[in-house]
């Protein structure tokens, strides 16, 4: 099942251009199983896409993406709208738990020259104890920021996801998760990414047209 785990839309993130309509049609061109829209802070832009899928028969996950001194989190399993600030990853930790939910860094190799992303060279003790996976194939990263995240997750014994990031159309599916599994909710995915049985991948790679990330 090829899922792009992270995904932004013009619903509640405004630094994106992709519509509902949009996302729908590309992912499915792409052959794509499913999306998840994790708009940033907030539950609701998920929600609307998802209400949107479900009428055309298009499978959309909801989750968000939180800002937190520790990096951005892609969150699943808190329906909430948070204040588009920082946001403490102890309480980010404390919440999510309570719900059984899922955290897991995004783009954690951004770069040291933002004080949100400084995993480049390990990860700390109190973010490593909440997380038992990385995403390691991000559609707006590098491919040098990609591999050292790859590094990372191999060094720690993590899990690997996958997504595009994608703020503009043409950027979906730039990266995928494969799940062995095909999950058809929230419950199950989160299920499902505890368990392992998946990889992060490269579209173009999954095509046999190699290449790699959206970024040279």
């Amino acid at each position: 099942m090829l899922v792009d785990l992270h995904v932004h839309t013009n619903v509640s993130s405004r630094c994106s251009s992709v519509q509902p309509e949009e996302l729908v049609e590309r992912a499915r061109e792409l052959g794509l199983d499913a999306v998840c829209v994790t708009e940033h802070s907030t539950y609701r832009g998920a929600q609307v896409n998802y209400e949107y899928a479900l009428e055309r028969g298009f499978k959309v996950f909801r989750g968000m993406e939180v800002y937190t001194e520790l990096g951005d989190m892609l969150v699943f399993g808190w329906e909430e709208h948070i204040r588009y600030y920082l946001f403490p990853f102890a309480d980010l930790k404390r919440e999510v738990e309570k719900r059984k939910g899922v955290i897991i860094p995004a783009h954690p190799c951004r770069g040291v020259a933002d004080a949100r992303h400084r995993h480049r060279h390990g990860i700390p003790d109190g973010l490593l104890e909440s997380i038992f996976a990385l995403e390691t194939h991000n559609g707006a990263m590098t491919r040098k920021s990609n591999d050292e995240a790859e590094r990372i997750r191999q060094e720690y014994g993590l899990f690997g996801v996958g997504g595009s990031d994608a703020h503009h159309v043409s950027h979906i599916g730039r990266c995928v998760t494969v799940f062995d599994d095909e999950p058809s909710n929230e419950e199950e995915l989160m299920e499902a990414l505890r368990t392992g049985r998946y990889r992060a991948a490269y579209m173009e790679e999954i095509r046999g047209f190699g290449g790699g990330s959206g970024q040279d």
